[in-house]
């Protein structure tokens, strides 16, 4: 926390703050400051009001600080049905996503491994199929893709893009430069599973236009092998 925001805190309040910032619920709060429960959800109200965000998990990111607040005490300690709002359910459910993607990903590596020509596994792959599948093909410009594989990875990479972009731009411009390998990859062996050549994509350069023509390249059905 800056300067510049605490000086737009009461004493009682930048205490309070320090409590929230530990991970305290309200409860523990009120008995370290040797105040009521009442009264600690009257100072965290106008802490809100003051930085304006409606609950701890907003302030929390606001204030730039890494500490991570038990997710239990978040739900006990919600301010009001209204609480809530998408910035609380964007990190929750980014962090759902990526324990079940983890855990889906350990079950799926002692599967049988896709043929290295067709990458498919039957008609189509699902989610956590086709993330797994491109990101071990990773650096592979050859065989074929199919359209559920490539646009479920896709899908993926936009996910995380827009929860990072709105913890940190540079953040989400890091892990753009990483993933733009796998998925480029992916979007030749997609082109490949049309018939088509990888070189297509090179369209992308084309402002605006290009994603539109390559867009409805990736949607073509697969080409009989």
């Amino acid at each position: 926390m800056t300067i510049t925001q605490l000086d737009v805190l009461s004493g009682r309040e930048r205490e309070v703050v320090d409590l929230l910032l530990e991970g305290k619920s309200n409860k523990a709060m009120a008995a370290a400051l040797h105040i009521s429960e009442r009264t600690v959800e009257f100072h965290l109200k106008n802490i809100y009001d003051k930085f304006q965000v409606s609950s701890r998990v907003e302030l929390v990111l606001k204030l730039g600080n890494s500490t991570v607040v038990d997710k239990g005490e978040v739900v006990e300690n919600e301010d009001g049905p209204h609480s809530r709002n998408w910035a609380t359910s964007l990190q929750e459910a980014v962090s759902l996503f990526g324990r079940e993607l983890e855990i889906k990903m350990a079950d799926t590596l002692k599967s049988d491994v896709h043929d290295e020509d067709s990458g498919l596994e039957g008609d189509s792959l699902t989610f956590f199929q086709a993330v797994r599948t491109c990101l071990l093909k990773s650096g592979t410009f050859h065989g074929r893709a199919s359209r559920s594989e490539f646009w479920w990875f896709t899908l993926f990479l936009f996910l995380l893009v827009t929860a990072f972009n709105y913890l940190s731009e540079a953040v989400a411009g890091a892990f753009l430069i990483v993933m733009l390998l796998p998925w480029l990859a992916a979007g030749t062996r997609r082109l490949h599973d049309t018939g088509m050549s990888g070189w297509w994509q090179l369209f992308l350069l084309v402002p605006v236009g290009g994603i539109v023509i390559v867009g409805s390249l990736w949607a073509r059905p697969s080409a009989e092998p």
